[in-house]
Parts: structure tokens; C-alpha cells; sequence
């Protein structure tokens, strides 16, 4: 074989350093990239968790706040919210809400539950609230019939309707079958100006009224 001559030398060379490189680039630079922008991911990802977290470590007083104002909330309608669960008092302020509207009850029974609530265990656990479901038979006259369900729809106390039949051909002497579920709270120490009921009896006495 003869010599070679320079460009057939300078041609081979440039064969040899594209080959270098070829093999460079896929042996070293391309995993190189991929690591590099696998590596880029995972920064953005760990920045977007840090960035999540810091907002949250950063609101840690505004939720403080906002549980302490809850907390202030729900003391307050525990308060206002719920009547007593003296039962005697409930039965006395529907005796009472029927008397100013000139309706005559023939009977009234009030029954009572307590509420439980199921913890994340599955446990039961009072919650210091009360069912109380009053069933009234009255007499009276449609328009007094419907002073009466106003009257309490506006005390405002956690009431709710749950039955209400209305029989008669006369609207000024109707029959009707009532009944009311109420939730109570235990609340022995506080006053309740709605529902707290004097009675005229001495103690032991157990009629509502003289």
C-alpha cells in the first residue's frame, strides 16, 4: 500500500474525531443532558412542595385565629342556639306559645334522646345535645293555628317542624296534630330568657301550673 498522501491524512482525521465525538456525545454528554434535566424536574418538584409548605408554616397564625374564632362562635350558639333540656320548661313555653293564640291543647308529650357523636375511632360520645320531639293535639281557629307556628319558627331556637295536620270544615274551630323536634343543650348554669319558665308550684310539686 503507498504512502498517504496529507489529505487523504486530514480526511481520515476528521473521520476519527466525528467518530470521537459521536461516541462521546452518547456516552457521556447525552446522559449527561438527561441527568441534568431529570435533575431540573426533580428541583421544580421539590421547590413547588417547598413553596406549598411555606405557605402553610407562613398562615400558621391566621388558622390559630380562625380556630380561636370558631371556638368563640360555637360557644355563643351553644348558648343562644339551644333552649334548656329542662323538659318542663319546653312544655311550658308550647303551653304558653298556645295560650296567647287562643288555642286549646288536650294533650302534649315530650320525648326525649340524647345525641351521641362517633368519634375516628367509631366511639360514641355525648355531646351534651338533646332530641326532644313534642307532639301537641290542640283545638282552636286556622288563623291562630298559623300565629302559633310563626311564634316559634321566631324564637329562633334550633326547631324544626316534623308534622302538622289540620281537620275541620270551620275555620274558627279546626283540630290539629303538631309535632315539633327541638334540640336542647345542657345548660344548667346559663339563664335562658326565652324558655326559662317561673313556676308557681313549691318544690316537689310536679304540676306546671297552679
Amino acid at each position: 500500500m503507498g504512502k498517504l498522501g496529507n489529505k487523504e491524512v486530514i480526511l481520515i482525521l476528521i473521520v476519527i474525531n466525528f467518530m470521537l465525538y459521536y461516541l462521546l456525545y452518547f456516552i457521556g454528554i447525552s446522559p449527561l443532558k438527561s441527568s441534568i434535566n431529570n435533575t431540573k424536574a426533580d428541583i421544580d418538584t421539590l421547590q413547588a412542595e417547598y413553596d406549598e409548605k411555606k405557605a402553610i408554616v407562613d398562615s400558621e397564625e391566621t388558622y390559630k385565629q380562625t380556630i380561636e374564632t370558631l371556638k368563640a362562635e360555637k360557644a355563643e350558639l351553644f348558648q343562644s342556639g339551644f333552649p334548656n333540656t329542662n323538659a318542663e320548661s319546653l312544655h311550658a313555653f308550647m303551653v304558653d306559645e298556645s295560650a296567647k293564640n287562643n288555642i286549646t291543647l288536650s294533650s302534649i308529650t315530650i320525648s326525649q334522646s340524647v345525641r351521641n357523636a362517633v368519634d375516628d375511632q367509631g366511639v360514641d360520645s355525648l355531646t351534651g345535645i338533646m332530641n326532644n320531639d313534642i307532639t301537641m293535639q290542640a283545638t282552636g281557629t286556622y288563623d291562630g293555628f298559623i300565629k302559633l307556628l310563626e311564634s316559634i319558627e321566631d324564637v329562633q331556637k334550633t326547631s324544626i317542624l316534623t308534622s302538622f295536620t289540620l281537620s275541620g270544615s270551620d275555620a274558627s274551630n279546626m283540630n290539629a296534630n303538631i309535632v315539633y323536634s327541638f334540640l336542647s343543650a345542657d345548660k344548667s348554669e346559663t339563664p335562658d330568657d326565652i324558655f326559662e319558665h317561673k313556676f308557681g308550684q313549691s318544690a316537689g310539686n310536679s304540676r306546671l301550673y297552679k
